[in-house]
């Protein structure tokens, strides 16, 4: 339940309020005291309730409806003591956006969009040139940005889902994109960022202001560092058209499946080379849709060529078709759709690298064959990101030279057994300590589709990173205020 305007700062701040449920930071039920002053509205009228002690969902969630209302959240779950998590749109792969008896901050309701065409960070020298920029409330998804930046003649590097937030845990996880080989990921193109602290300020973060917060917001995860209220990115002229192939090849054979799919991998990367980005999968062969902005037939019969080969090996079937929409959001309105976006699936995944795909790509397809067919893999990103300024962002290293999100999954019925959910996420574990066998210990993964019971979860999500990480983290959030399953400095790791 949630209401509209209420006197939410009041009302949190009063010493004789209370939250009769919620934990705190350790996981301990938090002190239970008297009800709302009578002055005020009730925790009833205040909080969406969310009581259910068998999933880990918050008992109540503060529907913020502006930066006042999430300070004075922040400020209330700090003297507290309480468990506090931020949601912005629940698209989350490891559990962040929740947690059971938790004191949520739902941003969702935040609204609102400014495009500039000079655009200055706070702080930057007097001799700053100003760049073209959208800043981006909270709430904003990324559909409705699409459509808006349409309407701007711009493209706003952003996620493949629809309803996916703009300003939430897509950016601080790194934000993969269909423009990353032209503009890097969604972190490369932040140019400041405006959120509440866990002492409750409103601060602006850039590369001037602070420097050091901001390396750590891009790229070193959601619900870790703050509520972030608004985003503002560069945004990038409009290509004369978008260029989309789509290829399959299906082994017909028993002998040609290995073939293909282990030749598949190395076809993937010469895609990347060409300036490719796209999904796909493995399945009884290769299905893929790859993306060229501005594309042109000889850049996609040089990319594509390595795959039209694989579709002369005996016992294989080849078809592929390509076709171009004038504008980027005539492609979104046709690709962007997010049907059961709640689905009982997890991931385990790694950044599928050149080596990996010329070299190990046997024991890749090994695994595969081995988890057998309730657990093909999929590409949830393909593509070679641009990354000349990769050493500013703190996104795992391997994403230099990293050409696929490759992730293994798992899945279960809604009324599956707990013993069969148990064992669905055991082998989920084993699924990761097979990637870190092929990838090594310098193998990492993007930390928003990835497994919420990776056992190395801090080299995997982050690698060299870390260090770095976690001292700005106990600089700025020194209680530990914002926490959540294998975030930086986190004690909370959930178990299989």
């Amino acid at each position: 339940m949630s209401v509209g305007p209420v006197r939410l700062h009041a009302v949190l701040a009063a010493d004789t309020e209370t939250l009769a449920g919620p934990m705190n930071r350790n996981g301990k039920p938090s002190t239970t005291v008297s009800q709302a002053a009578s002055s005020g509205p009730s925790l009833q009228q205040l909080f969406a309730t969310r009581n259910n002690s068998t999933t880990k969902i918050p008992h109540y969630s503060v529907a913020a409806q502006s930066v006042g209302d999430i300070e004075a959240a922040v400020k209330f779950a700090n003297k507290r003591h309480l468990y506090l998590v931020v949601k912005n749109t629940g698209h989350d792969h490891l559990g962040r956006s929740s947690g059971r008896g938790a004191f949520a901050i739902w941003t969702h309701n935040l609204k609102g969009r400014q495009w500039t065409q000079s655009y200055v960070v706070e702080g930057a020298p007097a001799e700053s040139q100003g760049v073209t920029a959208v800043t981006l409330q909270a709430g904003e998804q990324w559909l409705d940005v699409y459509r808006a930046a349409a309407e701007q003649h711009v493209i706003v590097v952003g996620g493949h889902a629809r309803t996916v937030g703009a300003a939430g845990g897509w950016l601080t996880g790194g934000g993969h994109s269909a423009w990353s080989n032209l503009y890097g990921l969604g972190v490369d193109n932040v140019l400041e960022i405006k959120l509440v602290n866990a002492q409750g300020e409103h601060v602006t973060i850039n590369q001037y202001t602070d420097p050091d917060y901001f390396w750590a917001l891009r790229g070193g995860g959601g619900s870790a560092w703050g509520v972030i209220t608004s985003v503002t990115y560069r945004t990038h002229p409009e290509p004369t058209h978008i260029q989309v192939a789509a290829i399959q090849i299906n082994a017909t054979t028993n002998s040609s499946l290995r073939p293909l799919l282990q030749g598949s991998l190395g076809a993937l990367v010469n895609m990347t080379n060409a300036g490719y980005t796209g999904y796909g999968y493995l399945s009884n062969g290769f299905s893929g849709l790859f993306i060229r902005p501005g594309g042109t037939d000889a850049e996609l019969a040089q990319g594509s060529a390595a795959f039209q080969q694989l579709g002369l090996i005996n016992g294989t079937s080849f078809a592929a078709f390509n076709f171009t929409f004038p504008r980027w959001i005539d492609y979104c309105n046709t690709f962007l759709q997010d049907p059961n976006i709640a689905l009982n699936v997890m991931d385990s995944s790694r950044l599928l690298t050149p080596d990996m795909a010329f070299n190990k790509a046997d024991e890749i397809i090994d695994m595969m064959l081995e988890f057998g067919p309730d657990h093909y893999p999929s590409f949830n990103f393909v593509g070679h990101v641009n990354s000349t300024t990769r050493d500013n962002t703190s996104v795992h290293p391997s994403w230099r030279e990293g050409r696929a999100v490759m992730s293994f999954g798992t899945n279960w019925d809604d009324e599956a057994p707990e013993t069969e959910k148990h064992q669905k996420r055991l082998q989920l574990v084993e699924m990761s300590k097979r990637w870190t066998k092929i990838a090594g210990p310098a193998g990492g993964t993007y930390a928003n589709e990835a497994n919420p019971f990776e056992p190395n979860w801090e080299r995997v999500f982050w690698g060299s990173n870390y260090e770095r990480l976690l001292r700005i983290k106990r600089a700025k959030d020194p209680t530990d205020l914002f926490t959540c399953n294998r975030c930086v400095g986190s004690d909370i790791v959930y178990k299989a």
